[in-house]
C-alpha cells in the first residue's frame, strides 16, 4: 500500500503547511481496466498505442512522483524545488536507470539485466519514436530512359513505357505495436510499482530483483 498524500503541517499556525499529493494510483486504476481489454482475445488494434500511450504516462508521472517525494524529505518544501526540477528534467530513459541511485543516496542502483528494465527502456525507445515520429525525402534511382524533349512535350520511346525502380520504406514504428508487446509492457509497469515506486514511497527501498546493492 501507499498512502495518498504527504502532508508537512505546521501545527503553530505562522507558517505554511504544504501536501504532496500521491496520483499515481489514478493512472495505474486506469492502466489495470486497460490490461484487461488489452489481453482479451477479441482485441481492437486501435487499443494498442492507447494502452502504449498510458504506459509511458504512467512511468513518467511515477517517476516524477517518487523524485519530488524524495527531494521534500531530503532538503524541505522551501529548498526541494531547486533539487526537483533538476531529477524530474532528466531525460526519461536517465530519470528510470538513476532514481534508484539518487532515492538511496547511492545505496542502491538498477537491475540493469532485469527483464523489466530492459522493457521499460524499450517502452522509452517506442515512445519517443511513435510521439515524436517525421519523415524526409528519400532518394532513389531509376534508369535512364533516353527521354526526347519537343515543342509538344515529353517522347517516350515505346519500349520505355513500362520501367522498373525500387526504394525502400521502413517500418512505421507505430506498427509494432501489438498485444504480446503490449503485455510485456504492462507486466514491467507491474514489476515498477513493486520493486521500486511503493518501497520508495513508503522508505522501505532495498534490495529486490530489480534493485540491487551498488559495489
Amino acid at each position: 500500500m501507499q498512502p495518498s498524500g504527504k502532508l508537512i503541517i505546521n501545527l503553530r499556525g505562522n507558517d505554511k503547511s504544504f501536501v504532496l499529493w500521491n496520483g499515481t494510483e489514478s493512472y495505474y486504476k486506469k492502466l489495470r481496466s486497460a490490461y484487461k481489454e488489452v489481453s482479451k482475445e477479441n482485441y481492437s488494434e486501435h487499443l494498442y498505442f492507447g494502452f502504449f500511450t498510458l504506459c509511458s504516462a504512467t512511468l513518467e508521472y511515477s517517476l516524477n512522483f517518487i523524485l519530488a517525494d524524495f527531494a521534500v524529505k531530503k532538503f524541505g518544501p522551501y529548498k526541494y524545488k531547486d533539487y526537483c526540477d533538476g531529477y524530474i528534467n532528466l531525460p526519461l530513459r536517465r530519470k528510470l536507470f538513476m532514481s534508484p541511485h539518487i532515492i538511496s543516496e547511492g545505496n542502491f542502483v538498477i537491475n540493469e539485466n532485469h527483464n523489466s528494465f530492459k522493457k521499460l527502456e524499450r517502452l522509452i525507445i517506442l515512445r519517443n519514436r511513435i510521439l515524436h515520429n517525421k519523415e524526409f525525402l528519400k532518394e532513389f534511382e531509376i534508369p535512364d530512359l533516353n527521354l526526347e524533349v519537343s515543342k509538344d512535350g515529353i517522347i517516350v520511346p515505346e519500349e520505355k513505357t513500362e520501367i522498373n525502380f525500387e526504394f525502400e520504406i521502413k517500418d512505421n514504428p507505430i506498427d509494432t505495436l501489438n498485444q504480446k508487446i503490449c503485455i510485456e509492457f504492462g507486466n514491467s509497469l507491474g514489476d515498477f510499482k513493486k520493486y521500486i515506486m511503493t518501497p520508495s514511497i513508503n522508505g522501505e527501498l532495498m534490495e529486490n530483483p530489480m534493485i540491487l546493492k551498488h559495489k
